[in-house]
């Protein structure tokens, strides 16, 4: 792959042009000639008190520039565009009336590029254009652009992460820098020569880019554009500025899939080569307000990173330092303990709300850390999912599930298994053929285990789920969705599932049944799903009102601590045997 081409190449006919002339009938007339050329990017001032502000802002490739104007005149307007750092190296074609050598003179003396008379020649104009507009772009390589990667340099990440400042400031939004360091390039150099060295970096560079294009990253960071803020600023430095910030965990999750990049070695020259790496990340407005100060913050956050060994991941921030190594010592302490098999479930008994007796059992995981002992599921699922871990670890639960569920059919204990899935599972390309396998490879009864998804999972992408659920279906499983009434958006589309079971979340059961509100929702849950043949199932039952209540509204099932806290799969076989050698056990 030729990273060179990767980078955003125009060709001259989409080059940025402004006009400012106070006269819109000649910006008119100019703009139509353009139209013609195939210029389509063009934009005319007429005011040139304001004009300076908005050529700066805008980054035009070129300027024409009409010299006498009221208020200020196109001298001025020149002046401070060449004392302007974004604006002084800018081609401005001078357009005018007059033939005063004085004029011309001075208009040089300030930096002018090129002059056209008026009225405008049509074929000088356009030849005019096209000779400045390649000229520019040939300069603007030699200038901008790294020789051997193709990515931006120094010079230009400076002038564009000003522009990006300047946005991020207007709309209040944060900013992050990136800096990735490589080490060991000295060592490749030694060992291969300067030529392979060479193409590693270009490897590397190509491969970094892929990795920002990537579909989860530009998912995870809402940013289809971060490709845009990648350069090359010095022989071992990359750096990536990441606009639009929501929170520094997009940050981090892009600083690992780069450095997930790294870890694997880059074949060459008949060759596997290893190159180390860090990533140091300063953030706007906490570390800096101006390019050079971020990018200071984020060089002296790489090298602290590169102290904690390789692939480490360091904020400037110390407090966000603090809560970066913690979480990603607890998403290496995840990768260990998944590999380990230290993870185990546990099981909340799901009762016949008229019988009492126990029909199924929602699976739950669960985690004792070696040192911390108990870790809270809403500390450790969402840095499993933002480690791309969730995969791998809900494929665990649902064998795992799986095969506790036929060996309690085994031992007479004829349950169902809910399972929850996460988002990340069930969007994978692979889910289907791994709950195939985990049916195939335990043997359970696939009409005992029931799967569940929660509402914003169900009602994104409909059209691709229903399918996927269909396809669930034929396999004979069950089908639930966890938590219903949160998110009223899949009550358009409820009736197109292929669902067996809605389980009303525990928000609504806590004012049963003294708060209308929840009364009222309740009972229309219970008669929709009535009325489209679904069993519900009522999760956080903690008192006897709620009980009595959801059973005189003729709800199905029920769980919760007022029956049984979840238990471990030899305490709940228990739990059944005991519900069953009573009619109707009082808890």
């Amino acid at each position: 792959m030729d990273t060179a081409n990767t980078v955003d190449r125009q060709p001259l006919n989409n080059s940025v042009i402004m006009m400012l002339d106070d006269e819109p009938i000649i910006i008119d007339l100019i703009q139509i000639f353009l139209e013609d050329l195939g210029y389509t990017n063009f934009t005319g001032i007429t005011d040139s008190v304001t004009a300076v502000d908005k050529i700066v802002e805008c980054q035009p490739d070129l300027l024409f520039l009409d010299l006498v104007m009221p208020e200020v005149d196109g001298f001025e307007v020149l002046a401070k565009l060449r004392n302007n750092e974004a604006t002084q190296h800018l081609p401005v074609i001078v357009l005018t009336s007059s033939s005063d050598a004085q004029s011309k003179l001075q208009a040089l003396e300030l930096g002018a590029t090129d002059f056209l008379a008026k009225p405008v020649n049509e074929s000088e104009l356009a030849l005019r254009l096209r000779n400045i507009l390649t000229v520019k772009a040939y300069q603007n390589q030699l200038m901008y652009y790294d020789s051997l990667t193709g990515l931006p340099n120094r010079k230009l990440c400076q002038v564009r992460l000003g522009q990006s400042l300047a946005y991020a400031e207007k709309d209040q939004r944060a900013l992050a820098v990136l800096n990735l360091n490589l080490y060991g390039l000295r060592t490749v150099q030694d060992s291969f020569g300067s030529s392979v060295c060479d193409k590693l970096l270009k490897q590397i560079a190509a491969e970094l880019l892929e990795c920002v294009r990537a579909s989860d990253v530009v998912a995870f960071t809402g940013n289809d554009q971060i490709w845009r803020g990648m350069s090359r600023v010095g022989d071992d430095e990359f750096l990536i500025v990441l606009s639009g910030l929501r929170s520094a965990s997009e940050a981090t999750f892009v600083a690992s899939r780069l450095l997930s990049i790294l870890k694997i070695p880059m074949h060459l020259e008949q060759q596997d080569i290893q190159v180390n790496a860090c990533v140091g990340i300063s953030t706007y407005p906490e570390d800096g307000r101006d390019p050079q100060a971020l990018m200071q913050s984020a060089s002296q956050a790489a090298s602290e990173a590169r102290l904690g060994g390789p692939y480490q991941v360091q904020f400037f921030s110390s407090d966000e330092n603090l809560r970066l190594r913690e979480r990603m010592r607890l998403e290496s302490d995840l990768r260990r303990a998944l590999a380990d098999e230290s993870f185990y479930l546990a099981f909340q008994p799901q009762l016949d709300a008229r019988t009492r007796k126990v029909v199924g059992a929602e699976t739950l995981l669960r985690w004792t850390h070696p040192e911390r002992g108990p870790v809270s599921p809403a500390v450790f699922i969402p840095v499993a999912e933002s480690s791309g871990l969730m995969e791998e670890l809900g494929h665990w639960v649902f064998k795992t599930a799986c095969r506790q569920a036929a060996q309690w059919h085994h031992n007479g204990t004829d349950v169902s298994v809910s399972i929850n899935v996460s988002s990340q599972q069930f969007n994978s390309g692979n889910f289907i053929a791994s709950i195939r396998e985990c049916l195939a490879e335990t043997g359970v009864n696939p009409a005992r285990v029931m799967v569940e998804l929660t509402e914003s999972i169900a009602v994104s992408n409909v059209d691709s789920n229903i399918r996927i659920l269909h396809e669930l279906k034929s396999l004979g499983l069950e089908l639930s969705v966890d938590d219903f009434g949160t998110g009223y958006s899949s009550l358009r589309y409820i009736k197109d599932f292929p669902l067996d079971e809605i389980k009303i979340d525990k928000a609504f059961i806590d004012g049963l049944p003294a708060q209308k509100g929840d009364v009222a929702i309740v009972s229309a849950i219970l008669m929709m799903a009535r009325r489209l043949g679904m069993k519900v199932v009522a999760e956080g039952v903690e008192n006897v009102d709620q009980y009595e209540y959801l059973v005189q509204q003729d709800c199905d099932e029920i769980q919760g601590y007022f029956f049984s806290r979840p238990l471990s799969a030899e305490d709940f076989e228990a739990f059944c045997n005991q519900c069953s050698s009573r009619a109707a056990p009082v808890f």
